[in-house]
């Protein structure tokens, strides 16, 4: 990991200052401090400074040269999911696979148009008795949603030419499972009011909050009820948040109760606030 360039510089004082004949050449005694013996804008000062700056760009160019190879490895590594997950995310609509390669011809594209007929923007994969399922969804106008009919048929021809022998592929590419909760807030009446409204702001925040943090889960991440909470409760104006019940369902009809955490079948959560009831209850100071 590249050093500060403050560091560096007081590494190089320090060899500077511990040099024999460069104390003989000034004058300076062993032991004696570099900043005691030359000014902030002295020509030594600087000079150490440049250099050091060119060692932190070094090292800084090293640690990204490192990082990048790292991350060679790992996505091009044949048989695992995150290589599912990676070619999945590089079909391209419309377009054929050099004969005899899992690659496409893109040396008349641009990278923007490249990434125009990539229309897989999210993609996790999992197996279970040698089947991999690969749940996708693409952007919409309202954020994440399903493939199209004619891009899934394209999609799953592309996985059975560039697939390892032997493995089945089942693609999920369904609407936003969803999300319903029932929350109570015990809120502080000085700070909201009794339909969360932020007296100072006029902010909704316990609603924005819920929809940040549904919205914001990772692809195919796990949703906690704990986390929630977390939350919830850094919200100003909100006392106790409590979680009275948290339910999901794959097609909006038939919920299960989540107890902890859940998954969800499609790969993300829809936020609907039809489906969010939060009561919202003065908190009130227990006295003896």
């Amino acid at each position: 990991m590249a050093r500060s360039i403050k560091d560096i510089q007081a590494e190089l004082k320090e060899s500077f200052m511990a040099d024999a004949q460069l104390q003989q050449v000034y004058g300076f005694a062993p032991g004696t401090k570099f900043d005691n013996q030359f000014r902030g804008v002295s020509l030594e000062n600087l000079l150490l400074y440049i250099v050091a700056a060119a060692i932190y760009t070094h090292e800084v160019l090293f640690d990204t040269h490192t990082k990048d190879v790292e991350e060679y490895i790992a996505n091009m590594k044949p048989h695992s999911l995150r290589w599912y997950v990676n070619k999945a995310k590089a079909f391209q609509h419309g377009c054929s696979l050099i004969e005899g390669t899992d690659q496409y011809d893109n040396s008349s594209l641009e990278q923007d148009e490249i990434e125009d007929l990539q229309v897989v923007k999210y993609a996790a994969a999992t197996e279970s008795q040698a089947t991999v399922y690969l749940k996708v969804a693409t952007d919409g106008s309202n954020g994440k949603e399903p493939l199209s009919a004619e891009d899934v048929a394209g999609l799953k021809e592309y996985m059975a030419e560039i697939k390892d022998a032997g493995v089945r592929i089942d693609i999920v590419n369904e609407q936003a499972s969803v999300l319903r909760l029932n929350i109570d807030i015990h809120y502080n009446p000085m700070v909201m009011n009794g339909n969360g409204v932020n007296l100072q702001t006029g902010r909704h925040d316990v609603d924005d909050t819920i929809k940040a943090y549904i919205e914001n889960l990772p692809f195919n991440g796990e949703y906690r009820n704990a986390a929630l909470i977390d939350a919830l409760q850094k919200v100003d104006g909100v006392v106790i948040p409590e979680l009275t019940g948290a339910y999901q369902s794959y097609d909006g009809e038939n919920f299960t109760r989540i107890d902890a955490m859940a998954q969800p079948y499609s790969g993300y959560y829809a936020y609907d606030p039809e489906n969010i009831t939060i009561n919202y209850l003065p908190y009130e100071t227990v006295s003896d």
